[in-house]
Order: structure tokens, then sequence, then C-alpha cells
């Protein structure tokens, strides 16, 4: 200790080792023999087997200050640059693991800041022979962590930590890791697993499968596993152990079957058809696992406890539940059901109270169509009125006047006319009625679903229209005649009138534009 104290070198080298590989009474301390190696290598130069010595002994997980993290890292690149392939697999690590302001995950290095990196070389440089580095191991069949190298080698391409990124690649990589019968093909499965599973995992499934069902104890991290295996493999093991994990999928999935409903059909009101390999219906089992999809919100799994409440077989059959589970599943976006309920309100509209008759069937009715259902299209056009076609409607010649106007000159109407010429435009775009056209109540004629026309308060004999929304020119012209109709009652208080200075109205516009009134008079309403 002495004479290593007093500078001589190979004192400083025999301290070093002893410490790095400890001895009898003198436990291993590798901080102490970065200090004394360091020295060495200061006395005598950097030598390359001291560099070497130090990468065979260093663990990553290692606490160093911050001059025996340089020293390290600095034996580290001589050593990878050198070509041990060692010091190139730990030259990666702490590279791969740099956070973006520059420190490391690991307990060695985590002193380091981003300028005590640039002493050695650029950062950008790093990341570049970084990546070298490891396509290199990863392609090495004597290095024994190539597995993990290529496992690593494949996430710096799927997220171009490194500099590149190359998705398809990854995934190459990925899929070869996933035929290994280890930790590490499970892992490669699982992470291809929880993005999309195609016909080329099929192999690594078939591997990885068996020990899965074989094993005591399922994990959760397993499930879209099982569930892959269910897609492609049809095994219903690996689909009653997903179900069991909670995956509501393959809850659903394992319901359907139960209960002989077809998943396939199971968004069609008329599911009925019985799986061909599907045995006896256990309707009970099947309604617990449907049960337990649909409390996470599964449509599907609501609107097949509605079909199964239906059943004559089933011992809880119910309509009320029936029409309950329909419910939940037509508002959760279920298109079936969202038309079992529209259909159902329309034929009972006579029993509903409400304000306008077939206001909430035709809501329904609506949104199935939306999505593609061919019988709430009929249905709808018996519901709600059809006019999207404006050219043929009786205010066109008036409404095509009005736009042009105000389109050559925004301020040549103002106030109760300004209001007067979106009426206009609104009853030609809905081919209102002349008492529709002065009497409605604009700004509340646009819904979700389409237009209600709804004069009754200035006109009881009248009849209320539901009028479907089917054109972008319909829901412009409703929109701008709310907006200024909005813009009117909050800048002053305007008072359009009873009938007929409303009427007076529209006639001066009509005469101011040359335009005649198309079919005569008319008995608009009463007053």
């Amino acid at each position: 200790m002495k004479n290593a104290r007093s500078g001589d070198a190979f004192a400083q080298q025999k301290i070093g080792e002893i410490y790095l590989f400890g001895e009898p009474g003198t436990p291993k301390n590798i901080s102490n023999a970065l200090l004394w190696l360091e020295k060495y290598s200061i006395t005598t130069g950097f030598i390359r087997d001291i560099s070497n010595l130090i990468v065979s002994n260093l663990a990553l997980d290692d606490v160093l200050s911050k001059e025996q993290a340089k020293f390290a890292w600095k034996c580290i690149v001589h050593s990878a640059s050198a070509g041990q392939t060692l010091a190139r697999w730990l030259f990666t690590q702490v590279i791969f693991h740099l956070n973006t302001s520059g420190q490391s995950s690991y307990a060695a290095f985590n002193s380091l800041i981003t300028t005590d990196w640039s002493e050695v070389g650029s950062l950008d440089d790093m990341f570049g022979l970084a990546l070298r580095y490891l396509e290199e191991l990863a392609d090495l069949d004597s290095f024994e962590d190539q597995i993990k190298a290529q496992k690593l080698l494949a996430q710096c391409l799927d997220d171009g930590r490194l500099g590149k990124k190359d998705p398809e690649r990854s995934k190459k990589i990925m899929l070869h890791l996933a035929k290994q019968n280890n930790e590490v093909g499970l892992a490669s499965l699982l992470s291809l697993a929880s993005s999309s599973v195609g016909k080329e995992l099929l192999p690594a499934l078939e591997i990885h499968l068996p020990t899965l069902l074989g094993s005591k104890k399922h994990l959760a991290e397993h499930t879209l596993i099982y569930w892959a295996a269910w897609q492609h493999l049809q095994n219903i093991e690996a689909l009653e152990i997903a179900a069991e994990l909670g995956f509501s999928p393959a809850q659903l999935t394992l319901g359907l079957r139960l209960a002989k409903l077809e998943e396939k059909n199971s968004s069609l009101e008329n599911t009925s058809e019985v799986s061909e390999t599907g045995g006896n219906a256990r309707l009970k089992q099947a309604v617990y696992w449907l049960k337990l999809a649909a409390k996470k919100g599964d449509r599907d799994a609501w609107f097949a406890l509605g079909l199964i409440n239906r059943m004559p077989q089933y011992s809880g059959y119910s309509a009320e539940d029936s029409d309950a589970c329909f419910d939940k599943a037509a508002d959760l976006g279920h298109p079936q059901a969202q038309y079992r309920k529209g259909s159902s309100l329309w034929r009972k509209r006579a029993q509903i109270d409400e304000a306008i008759e077939g206001l909430q069937a035709s809501y329904w009715v609506w949104q199935a169509s939306q999505q593609g259902i061919t019988e709430a299209q009929e249905l709808l056009s018996k519901i709600m009125l059809s006019c999207p076609n404006a050219s043929l409607n009786r205010w066109n010649l008036l409404a095509n006047a009005v736009i042009k106007t105000l389109g050559e000159s925004s301020h040549r109407f103002t106030g109760d006319m300004l209001l007067t010429c979106h009426r206009v435009i609104v009853a030609n775009q809905l081919n209102l009625s002349k008492a529709e056209l002065l009497l409605a109540d604009i700004p509340s004629i646009q819904h979700e679903h389409g237009a209600v026309i709804d004069i009754r308060e200035h006109s009881p004999r009248s009849t209320p229209k539901l009028i479907q929304i089917e054109t972008l020119e319909q829901r412009k012209a409703l929109m701008m005649a709310s907006k200024s109709f909005a813009n009117a009652f909050s800048n002053s208080v305007v008072d359009e009138g009873n009938l007929r200075q409303r009427r007076y109205r529209l006639e001066k516009l009509m005469q101011s534009l040359d335009i005649a009134e198309d079919g005569g008079s008319e008995d608009d309403t009463d007053e």
C-alpha cells in the first residue's frame, strides 16, 4: 500500500486487482479497485489489459462516484473499440438506457450528465456506434447473450431510439424470437400479441401454448396469448382461461358459444342460428359470462342477454328483462338493438305520452339507419318525411333569389326582414308550408337526427312534422338561420310580430325581389 501511494505502478495494479477480485481479509470493492487501477493507468499510460479486466468484472448496478464512473466508461469505450464482445454489449446497454437529458438508468453511470459523456465522444456518434455494435452482437452466434441482443435490437428498431426506425425489421426479429421455447420467446410472443396477431404467429403459438395451458397458475399478462390461441387455433381451453382472466371479448365469445348464438350473427335481430359445433346450450352459464362482459360495457353482450331472456327454454325468461337489456345495448350503440327499440316505440306510439308522436321512435330508428340497418332506413321513411331535393320545392325561386341577394350585399336586409330571409331558406330546404314558414320556431327546429316542425301553439289544427336532414345544404341553412336568430335576440329585443305582420314582411320581400308566390292563396293557419 505504501509503495502504491508513493507511485509504484506495479503496486497500484496489484492493490487494484486485490479489491477487484477480493482476497481473504479483503472483500471485493469495485470503487477502490477503480481508484487504484485508474492511478495505475495514469502512471503507465492506458493499457488495454486493464480496461478488459475492468469490463469483465464491472456490474451495471454497482454504485460508483462520478470520477469512478467516468473512468469505467473510458474503459468500456476503449475495450469496445478494440473489439471486445462484452465491452460492446455493456456499451450498447448503457447508451440504450440513456434518457433525453443524458442520464443513465444504471446505478454505475447515473451520476454522469451530457457533458461527461461528451468527453469521450458526441452522443450522436455513440448512438450510431451502439446500433452497429448491437447489430453485430445480434448476428454473433458465439455470443452467449445473443437472444437478449436480438430482443434489444428489435426494440431499438421499433422505437428508433438509436437513430434508426424500421418497424418491419423489428417485427421479423420478434417473430424469430417468439419461436424460442424460453422466457424471451414467450415475452416476444406476448409483445406481438398485444398489437396484432396474424397467421405468421401460429408456429410460435403452437410452441408456447402447451406450456401455458399446463401451468398451474394462469397469469393475466398472458391473456392476449390465450385469446390469440382461440382466434387462430380454436382452442376452447384457451378461450375459457382468457374468460376466467377477465378478458371481456373472451367472456362474450364463451357466452355466445354456450348459448348456441353464433358470434358472427350476434348483431343481427334474427339471431337464432345454432352453431353446428356448439353442443347443448347451457343458458345459465352463458348468462353468467355475458353478464360479466356486459358489466364492462360490451354492447353485444347486452344484446345477447336480451335474446336469451326471450328464449322459452331459459328458466329466467322475462320479456321485461329482455327489453331492459336491449335498451342498454341501444344506449351503447348496438345497431340492431337501436332498431328494435325504435320499431317498438313506433308500434306503441299511441300508448306513449310524448309531445310529438314518433319523435322518440324516429331518433332510435335513425341511429340504426346510420349504422347500415336496411330495415331501419325503410321504417324511417315511414316515420319521417324526406325532401333532399330543394330545387323541386315550393319556395325554390324565392330562396335562390334571397341567397343571391345576401351574397351580393349582406347588409341589404336587416332586422326582422333578415330573419324572414332565413325563414324562406329553411322553408325551401325542408319543403314547409306557408304557415310553417311564418310560424315555426326556427332555433328549435334542428335535432340531432332531423328537423321537428310544430306550430300548434299558433295553429292548433296543424299536424307536427318530422323531417329527415339528409343534405349538407339543409344543415347549413338551419345553422345559419339559428345563428342569425341568436344574434338578433342577443343584440336587442326582437318581436317578429303576429301572423299578419310576418305575412306582410314575406310579401314585401317577394315584391322587392320580383318573385310571385307559387300556388295561389292558401288558408295558412288560424289566427
